[in-house]
């Protein structure tokens, strides 16, 4: 049987269908292009900067604006990429200024979840609520939103009221040093506008508990104290945890920078998100490094009872140099 495949040149968006591919029939993830992934062609030298341009100040870059080709001009980004001082001392290790980029990772993700998550759900669809782990500057979480209001107002013949149910968030988390910028451009960018948010995340099993606690309470009535819980509950249904339907983490996974700490701990947020929320499909975009510990960070999340299926979605090798893949994660109770 002929394989088939779905050519994306951006920033050129296209509608065009494709075979589904989040099968849940296979859990396999070889080395090499499978029949049914989505396959990306572009000038990689220049793909990032399609979608960006930098603002400099005395030669230091000071911020980014995000364009995306699917949303008009006025949907863009304006990114301040200068952290404040008293978060200076974390860049010296690396970790912290790969927080402060807009990785190529990131913005193929965001193409593959437009294409497979709303191209293809032109009509009506309930918009779809994203947790995205390590967020850096928040891009992909903030074109996730834009996009989604975009499509809203074509739905609703261009309305300019955006009315999303309770359930809708897209809450973008990272360390606590990149939180005031991040925050800073969600106010710049989302002025009193409630469903996109950032907050710290410990990646640990007990600090992504206690985030879906939380955002559940608050998306509860506030006057009802049933509702809300702390740290010392011993037993909570499933029904007490914020669901998401989107998981998203971009350019998370390199050993050699991060640690093996790093990925093991990811690996054990997920695996607890698979099992308090069955219904949320995780998206994991990384670019291939030596020794950066991808298949050891698969094997730890494939081998746990709550994880069903992971299969590769999309492999970008058009630049040797830097290869893209993206899996999807999905729970055993989906």
């Amino acid at each position: 049987m002929k394989a088939t495949e779905t050519i994306i040149s951006p920033p050129v968006h296209t509608d065009s269908a494709t075979s589904p591919l989040l099968s849940s029939s296979s859990s396999s993830v070889p080395a090499a292009a499978r029949d049914d992934e989505l396959v990306l062609e572009d000038s990689d030298d220049e793909f990032v900067d399609q979608f960006l341009e930098s603002k400099w100040q005395d030669g230091v870059e000071t911020g980014l604006t995000v364009s995306w080709p699917t949303l008009p001009i006025t949907a863009s980004l304006g990114l301040s990429t200068q952290l404040p001082e008293s978060s200076m001392a974390p860049l010296f290790d690396g970790t912290g200024w790969a927080g402060t980029r807009v990785w190529k990772a990131a913005l193929l993700a965001v193409q593959y979840m437009e294409q497979e998550y709303l191209s293809k759900k032109q009509d009506g669809h309930n918009p779809l609520s994203l947790l995205e782990l390590g967020c850096g500057l928040g891009v992909p979480g903030m074109l996730w939103h834009q996009l989604q209001k975009n499509q809203h107002s074509k739905i609703n013949n261009n309305s300019t009221t955006i009315l999303f149910p309770s359930f809708y968030k897209v809450v973008l988390t990272d360390r606590p040093s990149l939180l005031s910028q991040l925050q800073g451009n969600l106010e710049r960018n989302f002025p009193n506008d409630p469903q996109i948010m950032a907050d710290a995340l410990d990646w640990s099993p007990e600090g992504v508990r206690k985030l879906l606690l939380r955002l559940n309470d608050e998306s509860c009535d506030q006057g009802n104290n049933d509702n809300l819980h702390d740290d010392t509950t011993t037993k909570i249904s499933l029904s007490s945890y914020f669901s998401f339907d989107i998981c998203l983490n971009c350019d998370c996974i390199y050993e050699p920078l991060y640690g093996r700490d790093s990925w093991m701990a990811l690996a054990d947020v997920l695996i607890t998100l698979a099992e308090i929320s069955p219904r949320t499909v995780i998206i994991t975009s990384v670019e291939r490094r030596t020794a950066d510990g991808l298949e050891n960070f698969l094997d730890r999340i494939n081998q746990s009872p709550f994880i069903g299926t992971t299969e590769r979605v999309m492999r970008n090798d058009d630049d040797k140099h830097h290869i893209i893949e993206v899996y999807v994660t999905r729970p055993a109770n989906e």
